[in-house]
């Protein structure tokens, strides 16, 4: 069987060093490409440009850093007049974790996860989450830790009907990143009741995927990277293990149903990110993340699944902004592969509904607007690509959120260009 081909030896990482040295055939910064998008406005963060998580509520904007340029911590703007953001708050955090994601929950309490960087030996930080009082929500104030064993948590979701929250995170006993189930009943003290695994995770379990089938080529293994909500289920897309589904209809005893690969029966990209069904739909959208430059790795995409049966999911389409060579899986057009940088999928707005478009981050390929009103046949809307700057001759872009209140799109940068806040105009 013809499989595509993974560099062994591609440098995966969340900081800087993945870029480090990196080949371009870039000589200049890359120009705006926009179609149906116009940008409001943009703000460098005060230097802050590598950014990760957004969250936007009641006209200010809540930027968590992505660490890629040595910047651990915060950024507040004020976007009530979205045209000139405004900085109103800047803080800093211990390198010693990553702190890259933010929730805002009801309007008084924020979050942010708390993942140790490999190394790390500070004794002031603690692996899970920390609670912030947003009472004032220009300076929230910093309560407490939320422990979790090891590394902590990578990507905190919430569940806002069901007042639970679903981590990626380390337990003691396993290999990998698994479901972690927080009651948040009360939101100052969340309160861990239950946790959920693919089969195998756990040390005295048979691992049932499978194993690489090119040494060396991957270096995730089996683990949880997000867990979203889905009735009373709980989707979630596993890094080089697929999809799978759990039932919590007993939040405190997560039920393994089903895991789905294609990545091990086909070879398609592992990065498995975000597994998603919009309220209101029984379609699901399925993304992967792009984890090495110059497309190493095939470059991450989305899929759309068929859900109406939830136990036996069916890949519907899929959908990619520009034609891709089947056996390879990389873009024909080559020049996406020669920056020295991410080109595929990353994050997907995730308050989506089922009559939202789909707004989707592609790294060097910007911001991609999806229409999938037909789920077996996903038609791209509009798009926007940062233009680049002296320091980063093209984008990283990384995270995206809709503000409902205003319709705007913001988008982070993974590596140095910032904020923008843009309008879709189909």
């Amino acid at each position: 069987m013809s499989r595509p081909y993974f560099k062994p030896d591609a440098l995966i990482s969340g900081g800087g060093q993945q870029y480090e040295g990196a080949p371009s055939k870039l000589t200049g910064p890359r120009k705006e490409e926009k179609k149906k998008v116009r940008l409001v406005a943009h703000s460098d963060l005060n230097g802050w440009g590598d950014a990760f998580q957004i969250q936007v509520r009641n006209g200010l904007c809540y930027v968590a850093a992505s660490g890629v340029n040595g910047h651990n911590g915060m950024t507040i703007l004020d976007v009530s007049e979205p045209s000139r953001p405004k900085i109103v708050n800047q803080w800093e955090d211990n390198p010693a974790a990553r702190t890259h994601k933010v929730l805002l929950i009801e309007d008084d309490v924020l979050i942010t996860n708390s993942n140790l960087r490999p190394g790390a030996d500070d004794p002031e930080v603690v692996g899970g989450l920390r609670i912030f009082d947003n009472t004032d929500p220009k300076n929230p104030k910093f309560i407490n830790y939320v422990e979790t064993d090891g590394a902590g948590i990578h990507r905190p979701v919430y569940d806002k009907k069901r007042k639970l929250m679903y981590s990626s995170g380390d337990k003691d006993g396993f290999g990998g990143r698994l479901l972690l189930v927080h009651d948040m009943e009360d939101p100052w003290a969340p309160e861990f009741i239950g946790m959920g695994w693919v089969p195998g995770q756990r040390d005295d379990e048979e691992i049932t995927w499978d194993l690489p089938w090119e040494p060396g080529a991957f270096a995730h293994g089996c683990q949880l990277h997000e867990g979203n909500p889905f009735g009373n289920y709980v989707t979630a897309g596993y890094w080089d293990a697929g999809i799978a589904l759990f039932d919590l209809t007993d939040p405190a005893k997560p039920e393994f149903m089903w895991r789905h690969s294609p990545h091990e029966t086909h070879g398609w990209p592992g990065g498995y990110h975000t597994f998603l069904v919009p309220p209101g739909s029984e379609f699901a959208i399925v993304t992967h993340e792009t984890v090495t430059v110059n497309c190493e790795y095939p470059p991450a995409f989305v899929s759309f699944y068929d859900m109406r049966n939830i136990h036996e999911p069916l890949l519907a389409s899929t959908f990619q902004p520009y034609p891709i060579d089947p056996v390879t899986m990389r873009p024909l057009d080559n020049s996406w592969c020669e920056t020295g940088s991410r080109y595929g999928a990353h994050n997907v707005w995730l308050d989506m509904e089922k009559d939202d478009l789909m707004y989707i981050c592609w790294f060097n390929a910007g911001l991609r607007i999806v229409d999938w009103s037909n789920p077996f046949e996903p038609k791209e809307a509009g798009y926007y690509i940062p233009a680049g700057n002296q320091e980063r001759f093209c984008p990283q872009s990384n995270d995206v959120y809709v503000d409902r209140q205003t319709g705007l799109i913001y988008m982070s940068d993974r590596w140095g260009l910032g904020l923008h806040i843009l309008e879709y105009t189909g």
